[in-house]
């Protein structure tokens, strides 16, 4: 047992687990699709940039997932990744994919959270709080505005050459 350990129970020690397993499967999600954003049959910089930015970001929070485990006394442990798809039928269906990831990881996060109130743990409960929950929701919304300005502008041709450039110069 870890000298560390206080007040942190197994089932906040394994969802903390499972978390980073799904942020690490995010990640790679994110940078198989800036792989195929970025082939020359797309040629989307723009979502590229926007992709490869997102599988960084993601795999930072798997690292501060990683070390908030570490300094509570918890043992990391690992998981296969699932091999991401690789084809998307259009950048309409690429980002509308990420929508639900992110969705999907925000689920996943308000379970920790609940499991972590269950087994009174305020500390995990403020880090998630304090590191991901807010984050998540502008994630979702940032998406969500992509999607609806990708169909506003029709979702290829011009439009989605105007609509990637714009991206393209984009801070995210």
């Amino acid at each position: 047992m870890s000298l560390a350990k206080q007040n942190f129970s197994s089932a906040c020690e394994e969802g903390i687990n499972h978390q980073i397993n799904q942020e690490l499967q995010a990640s790679q999600v994110y940078l198989s699709l800036s792989a195929w954003a970025g082939h020359v049959n797309q040629a989307l910089p723009g979502l590229e940039k926007f992709f490869k930015e997102s599988a960084e970001e993601e795999r930072e929070h798997a690292q501060k997932l990683i070390d908030y485990q570490n300094r509570r006394g918890g043992k990391v442990i690992l998981q296969t990744l699932q091999a991401p798809e690789s084809e998307w039928s259009s950048a309409r269906n690429a980002i509308e994919s990420t929508l639900q990831l992110e969705k999907d990881v925000n689920k996943s996060l308000l379970n920790l959270h609940k499991i972590a109130e269950e087994n009174n743990d305020p500390q995990l409960c403020d880090f998630i709080e304090s590191e991901y929950l807010e984050e998540q929701v502008e994630a979702i919304k940032k998406i969500a505005d992509l999607v609806t300005q990708l169909n506003r502008v029709g979702g290829d041709g011009l439009g989605l050459y105007l609509w990637d450039q714009n991206l393209l110069k984009k801070d995210h």
